[in-house]
Order: structure tokens, then C-alpha cells, then sequence
């Protein structure tokens, strides 16, 4: 990994309520990876209760229920400062970053907290350059990749598979070089 100038990275995945934390939708679970070389030295999994329910149509895409969040979630307030501690000042690998960037930061500002500044590596802009896809989603990406995809598609699963995707990507960056 030495070409792409890292060797330690955190990788980050947040499932939500909806699309756009303007209009209110929530972060439900983060889930990140400390990356060393090509080992996991550290991982942070946490539910987050939301203010709002968890609309059905969120629940049928991450199949975290409202039940699920109400017995294990933490509120937002603990979770996030643990977040941003967990990160440190580390690169952020994650696929579609602004999406999940722009959460955490949505909800650090809401929190009257420092945004994130870490520098980010976002694997849909690696895949765009070494992969000819119609759609760069973590699946199709994945599939391309041969990178095997678990059903449930929740924060961990989502990281893990953008672990291994990173790592497939470059390989490909190498082979091209």
C-alpha cells in the first residue's frame, strides 16, 4: 500500500434514516475499521438513537428496526465525541464518503462540534478510474471486484466489504501502472 502512500487508514460506514440530514434524516449505526498495513487493529460499532422513527423504507434497505435502535442505540451526544476520538486524525477510506462525511459532520455541527478534517479517500472515485461499471454502488463495485458481499447490508458489513474493495482497487492500480 506503500504506492498509494498509506499504511494506516480507518474505514467508515454509516447507515441512516433517509438520504439527506438537511431534511432531518438521522445516522442509526457507524461502524469503522482501524486499518494497519492489511490488519484491522481496531474497530467501533455503535447504534445511535435518533430523535425521529425509522421510516419502514430505511428499515427494508439496512434491516435495523426501531426496536433494534431502542434496546441497544446510544444517543448521538456519546456516540459521536467516541466517534471522532476513534478516528483521530487518520485518513477515511469509505465508499460514496460524501454521503457518510457529510452525516457525521451534519451531526458534529448539530452537536456544536468540529467537523471532520481528516483527509478521505473515497472508493467510488478509485473505482471510476480502474473499473467499468454502469452503476459504481458498493455491490456492483464489489461483484466487479470479486470481493464477496454478505445479504445484510449494515455499517460492519458495509465497512468490511470497503475494506476489501480498497484493497482490490489497488491491486488494480498497481497492475495498470
Amino acid at each position: 500500500m506503500a504506492d498509494f502512500g498509506i499504511q494506516d487508514f480507518v474505514v467508515l460506514d454509516v447507515e441512516t434514516t433517509g438520504l439527506e440530514p438537511s431534511m432531518g434524516d438521522e445516522i442509526i449505526e457507524i461502524a469503522a475499521q482501524k486499518i494497519r498495513g492489511r490488519e484491522v487493529v481496531g474497530e467501533f460499532v455503535k447504534m445511535v438513537k435518533g430523535t425521529k422513527r425509522i421510516p419502514i423504507e430505511s428499515q427494508k434497505v439496512h434491516g435495523i428496526s426501531q426496536a433494534d435502535v431502542d434496546a441497544n442505540g446510544l444517543p448521538e451526544a456519546e456516540v459521536l465525541p467516541q466517534l471522532v476520538e476513534f478516528l483521530g486524525s487518520s485518513i477515511i477510506v469509505a465508499h460514496n464518503a460524501a454521503f457518510d462525511i457529510g452525516f457525521v459532520n451534519s451531526h458534529l455541527r448539530r452537536l456544536n462540534l468540529p467537523e471532520l478534517t481528516n483527509r478521505v479517500i473515497d472508493t467510488i472515485e478509485i473505482a471510476k478510474r480502474y473499473c467499468l461499471l454502469a452503476s459504481y454502488k458498493l455491490s456492483n463495485v464489489a461483484a466487479f471486484l470479486k470481493v464477496p458481499q454478505p445479504s445484510a447490508h449494515r455499517a460492519l458489513v458495509d465497512v468490511i466489504t470497503t475494506r476489501e474493495v480498497f484493497f482490490k482497487l489497488i491491486e488494480r492500480a498497481k497492475e495498470k501502472k
